[in-house]
């Protein structure tokens, strides 16, 4: 027993300096300057869970003095609390890449307030990663669940209601017109919120025919190796694979038909820049569908909810193109997939379409009223290097909104790239990629200005409510 007691307390010490160690680098990062006060909210709770850790572990050394456990007992006891330490670490993760040096300052002011518009108890961390790759995920709800009933729960209520974790590529930071895929991850927090999986999946019913073929198919082809599953079975599994892939690629084919209505033709830019850059066309997985099929379902949106006919020759002559790919049918690399291909079908795409409708707010939505102003108001502003971060007379001028701004963007960077890149000193337009960095340069500082005046404009309104 005594053995048990002194590797008890080994334990107990070793857990400590871990907190300890957490404490010392929570002393170090919260010194750094961050874009969002998210970053802060997840420094504190980091820090205060450390030392509530901490304090419990020195009570645990009690309880081992005590000889009132047996040694499992013990082990668990213990156990309980030490568990608790590397989703410190983890969350520590999430901080790193979102102070001012990593993560694009200028997006975050105007994507915070976009966020609290349709989320109004947010908060949001963008943070710069290796990965080519753009996540999001609400970190508040998993972390009151996971530290409930334990010395950590008061901890939480330093964490918002939610708090959105962004990921976005480090190399590709600067990069703001990419950054229209926010809207897709946004889709995600909706879709998730609104639980639409609930509404969407009971309608988009699995053929049973092919199912069952399929099942007789690979019984048969088991059955000549000698070791076959259990006919029964075996539609069990596929059933259940089918079915795996199917919600998953309705939860992101939603998140992209949400991100169409809330920043537009932006979104599908943004994609499409995007997945085909360095992925096959109709390379599916387990939970993405093949971009191919995510393609043709932007594109029937867009000419529903967009005067297409209306755009710039060289906007319809592009969006031609992409109809007319999207337009061949999606080959599905294995069985299941083929067979999640042929239950999201064309009836299934305008199902998902319209759920996603509900999803979003009128007011939250942009439309092709807002995307002709932008073209043709913004762009041109974009053109004489004059970023568009403020509309309207000077005495009254407002902030222009994150979505007008990236729209304006891709419609030079599509329409007018050339002419652009003419307007430029011969060093920044020596290549497409520098003259590409210049136009984000100036989306970048639209952006800030906007986030600007909409300061301003929130500052004048709270001074108002403060002398009534």
């Amino acid at each position: 027993m005594d053995s048990y007691k002194r590797i008890a307390k080994l334990k107990i010490q070793a857990a400590q300096e871990r907190a300890h160690a957490v404490l010392g680098e929570v002393a170090r990062v919260e010194n750094k300057v961050y874009v969002s006060p998210g970053s802060q909210n997840v420094v504190e709770f980091v820090g205060d869970a450390a030392r509530r850790i901490d304090g419990r572990l020195e009570m645990e050394q009690a309880v081992v003095d005590a000889d009132l456990l047996d040694p499992p007992e013990l082990e668990t006891r213990i156990h309980r609390v030490t568990s608790l330490i590397p989703f410190l670490h983890i969350l520590l993760g999430f901080v790193e890449g979102s102070d001012v040096h990593h993560s694009p300052g200028q997006l975050l002011p105007t994507l915070r307030r976009y966020t609290r518009s349709i989320f109004p108890a947010s908060e949001i961390v963008i943070s710069s990663k290796p990965e080519l790759n753009y996540a999001i995920q609400d970190i508040a709800g998993p972390l009151r669940k996971m530290f409930s009933g334990t010395s950590v729960e008061a901890s939480c209520a330093l964490l918002p209601e939610l708090l959105f974790m962004v990921n976005i590529p480090a190399a590709e930071s600067g990069q703001i017109l990419i950054h229209g895929v926010v809207s897709h991850e946004l889709g995600h927090a909706l879709y998730d919120r609104q639980e639409m999986a609930k509404k969407l999946l009971p309608k988009i019913k699995l053929n049973e025919s092919l199912v069952k073929g399929l099942t007789s198919t690979m019984y048969e082809n088991q059955l000549k190796q000698g070791h076959p599953t259990p006919e029964l079975r075996l539609r069990k599994q596929i059933t259940q694979e089918i079915t795996a892939r199917v919600n998953g690629w309705v939860k992101e084919l939603s998140s992209d038909a949400i991100g169409i209505y809330l920043f537009g033709p932006a979104l599908f830019f943004s994609a499409v820049h995007l997945l085909t850059s360095f992925g096959h066309l109709d390379e599916s997985s387990d939970t993405h569908p093949a971009p191919r099929l995510r393609v043709k379902l932007m594109i029937r949106m867009l000419k529903q909810l967009y005067t297409v006919e209306q755009w710039r020759p060289e906007l319809q002559s592009y969006l031609a193109d992409w109809d007319s790919v999207s337009a061949a049918p999606v080959k599905g690399t294995n069985p299941y997939d083929q067979l999640a291909l042929e239950t999201i079908n064309d009836a299934a795409l305008d199902l998902i379409s319209q759920e996603s409708q509900s999803a979003t707010a009128t007011t939250d939505r942009y439309s092709t009223e807002r995307f002709v102003r932008d073209t043709n108001e913004f762009s041109r502003l974009l053109l004489s290097h004059i970023p568009p971060g403020e509309a309207g007379p000077y005495s009254n001028a407002t902030s222009v909104g994150l979505a007008s701004i990236i729209n304006a963007g891709w419609h030079v960077y599509l329409c007018d790239f050339e002419a652009f890149r003419k307007t430029l000193h011969p060093n920044d337009a020596r290549t497409r990629y520098t003259t590409a960095a210049k136009l984000h340069e100036l989306v970048l500082k639209a952006l800030e200005i906007s986030g600007i005046r909409m300061a301003w404009e929130e500052a004048k309104v709270d001074s108002k409510l403060g002398k009534n």
